[in-house]
């Protein structure tokens, strides 16, 4: 077999498409492609062309790029168009074959040493992201979701906030956009709409207790119900616990370093942490800290009552609270009283944005070890790229010989 044969095996080539050059020029090895001639694309002969370059998969560990006339036809209607080449996608500086492999790569590390791997730049390896993701999801089907988790995250500490919802049942990011307003909701709305989805078939949300999203809700999907998200609810009782240590660290300082025993689940505690603990609670060195901390566990057990007894179990602990005299404690009780519905409407729907905490998780690792996060569209585009369950890249053997006429 000549090397023009195997290279155009690998490439996916069939006629009238095939490989006339391979040099091997300042470390980088260059294919040329060219068509046969008097080959008719989509019936058309051809008009012009233009000379292309794309850069594809390395050939050992050398920078491998593809060089081609593209050629344009006329149309019946009159009108010059593009033949899609097929080995890579319309308007790509780049094979199907590399971007499926970048693709993989910035799926399962940062996008800075990535980049390196693949000898680009940042900015080019987000700019082939972002056509990957938006070129993905324009072709991807919703169907008619009507569970939605709805939250916030930022790109960077406290700004650029992004707003991701997510199909609960589905389990993936429909959509995700700049801002935490409650004019996201209506974007969202739109947005299903032009999927084709009706937003009167939503039947609830979950979210945290912002009035931006409550109002939005309220006014975009009126026929929704909310059920407020119990990981929300946990933090907010976590960080009256932590106030409330604070106030105490204050007057015993020999205890300052104690912050994570109170703030962890028991479950999350190693043995030596959970010792600790055990001898914090003992000597009661912290009376009001244990107190808050025995009254967060005690919220968290609520979830795992029978539906017939939450009611019941719910306002016993809002007494309870409301009896600590905690300041910070209390306040949270007063707000979880006036929000009773939403709270209880869990042991109804038994929805929450668990899914969308794990992907809070993964974005906030990213972030901590790549740059790029702190531009919101980045983090939006890797949002969908983590869990939006996109259509896996297209590699060129998978595309067949089709030929497809481009516009211009």
């Amino acid at each position: 077999m000549q090397p023009t044969e195997l290279f155009a095996l690998g490439l996916g080539l069939t006629p009238p498409w095939k490989i006339v050059d391979i040099e091997f020029i300042d470390g980088e090895v260059h294919i040329k492609v060219d068509f046969e001639r008097g080959a008719r694309f989509g019936g058309l002969e051809v008009h012009d062309t233009s000379e292309r370059k794309w850069r594809h998969l390395n050939f050992f560990k050398y920078p491998c790029f593809i060089h081609a006339r593209v050629p344009r036809v006329i149309g019946k209607d009159g009108k010059v168009a593009t033949v899609q080449v097929p080995w890579a996608h319309a308007g790509s500086g780049f094979t199907m074959d590399f971007e499926a492999h970048a693709i993989e790569l910035v799926s399962q590390m940062p996008v800075a040493p990535a980049a390196r791997l693949l000898r680009l730049s940042d900015t080019r390896l987000w700019r082939l992201i972002h056509q990957y993701v938006k070129r993905t999801r324009d072709a991807l089907g919703i169907g008619q979701p009507t569970r939605i988790g709805v939250d916030e995250t930022a790109a960077r500490r406290g700004h650029d906030y992004i707003t991701v919802f997510v199909d609960l049942d589905a389990r993936r990011v429909l959509y995700a956009c700049q801002g935490r307003s409650g004019s996201a909701l209506f974007e969202f709305k739109a947005f299903l709409k032009a999927k084709g989805a009706d937003p009167a078939k939503v039947q609830a949300f979950t979210c945290d207790m912002g009035p931006a999203f409550l109002g939005g809700i309220a006014q975009a999907f009126p026929q929704a119900s909310v059920t407020l998200d119990r990981y929300h609810l946990v933090a907010l009782l976590t960080r009256a616990v932590d106030e409330t240590r604070k106030a105490e660290t204050k007057k015993a300082t020999k205890f300052k370093r104690t912050r994570w025993l109170w703030l962890k689940n028991p479950t999350n505690l190693s043995e030596k942490e959970k010792l600790s603990l055990q001898e914090l609670l003992e000597e009661n060195a912290f009376p009001l800290t244990g107190k808050a901390y025995g009254l967060r566990l005690a919220f968290q057990e609520l979830f795992k009552v029978p539906r017939c007894q939450a009611q019941t179990a719910f306002y016993e602990w809002i007494g309870m609270a409301l009896a600590s005299d905690i300041h910070a404690v209390v306040e949270v009780a007063v707000t979880f009283f006036n929000a009773a519905d939403k709270i209880l409407r869990w042991f109804e729907t038994r929805i929450s944005n668990g899914f969308l905490e794990g992907l809070h998780s993964v974005l906030q690792a990213a972030k901590n070890k790549a740059r790029g996060y702190s531009n919101p569209q980045n983090l939006i585009a890797m949002s969908y790229l983590l869990h939006g369950k996109l259509r896996p890249a297209t590699h060129t053997k998978q595309r067949g010989a089709k030929i497809v006429l481009a516009k211009g």
